[in-house]
């Protein structure tokens, strides 16, 4: 399990790099020239110039890397103290309370095709290769204040994206992806504090990225649960709620 995970991850991070996006720009529609007085309508129209024919409307709808940074809030019963145990165990797991944590995703945007509508509309996937966020765990939940727990989530997400360019350089872009990722925790596990390692890869996440120029803002909505089994399909599946909303700062290059 783990050599398939490492394999998919170099493959995943290698992507962006081997991936060929086309950058087109739309071509402005060459216009017909007016009839001067002096023509007559048997006489054919003026050539156009050729400057005039292959004008370019501004495309500001363009691949590349994006690095996002910022807060991470739990949400639904990621904000409870869940607690798993399964029939064959005689201590309950206990995954307590997470609290507001901190996000951060590396990815590219590629666009397949060039952009329509007048240069407004454009399809692609958004390819985020590393993403990384992490929630620490209410201090009156931990059993010893000389204790402090966390919650981490490594992992990569993939979906297709459409990105509107309303006005000037401002692009709004929409985007669902899935995300696989790994988790890790060290708390109160079958009676006793230990290591525990678990997996998610059909995370979801719905997210509207407000960019202009190379600065970006992203609202990001994660849902899912994450299956706590130390990657060992003979022990019991823990499955604890992990959604969360993120609000994140960066640039796109």
């Amino acid at each position: 399990m783990k050599k398939n995970l490492l394999s998919v991850l170099l493959i995943a991070f290698l992507f962006p790099f081997i991936s060929s996006a086309q950058e087109k720009d739309t071509l402005a529609p060459a216009q017909k020239p007016a009839r001067t007085q002096a023509q007559t309508p048997d006489q054919p129209p003026a050539p156009v110039p050729i400057t005039q024919q292959q004008q370019r409307e501004p495309n500001h709808i363009n691949s590349g890397f994006y690095l996002k940074l910022g807060p991470n809030f739990p949400l639904g019963n990621f904000l409870t103290c869940q607690k798993r145990q399964a029939a064959s165990e005689n201590y309950p797991s206990v995954y307590y309370t997470a609290k507001m944590g901190a996000a951060m995703d590396m990815g590219f945007l590629i666009y397949i095709g060039p952009a329509f509508a007048n240069n407004h509309l454009r399809l692609g996937l958004d390819a985020t290769f590393i993403s990384f966020s992490f929630n620490p765990i209410t201090a009156d939940t931990i059993p010893s204040p000389n204790t402090q727990y966390w919650y981490y989530f490594l992992g990569q997400k993939f979906g297709p994206v459409i990105s509107v360019c309303p006005i000037d350089r401002l692009v709004i872009d929409f985007s669902y992806k899935m995300n696989a990722y790994v988790a890790y925790l060290h708390h109160s596990i079958r009676g006793k504090l230990n290591d525990e390692w678990g997996k998610n890869l059909t995370q979801n996440e719905i997210s509207m990225n407000i960019r202009y120029s190379f600065m970006l803002f992203s609202f990001q909505y994660n849902f899912g649960q994450v299956t706590y089994n130390d990657f060992d399909s003979g022990k019991p599946n823990h499955y604890v709620d992990n959604t969360t909303f993120r609000f994140l700062i960066g640039f796109k290059f």
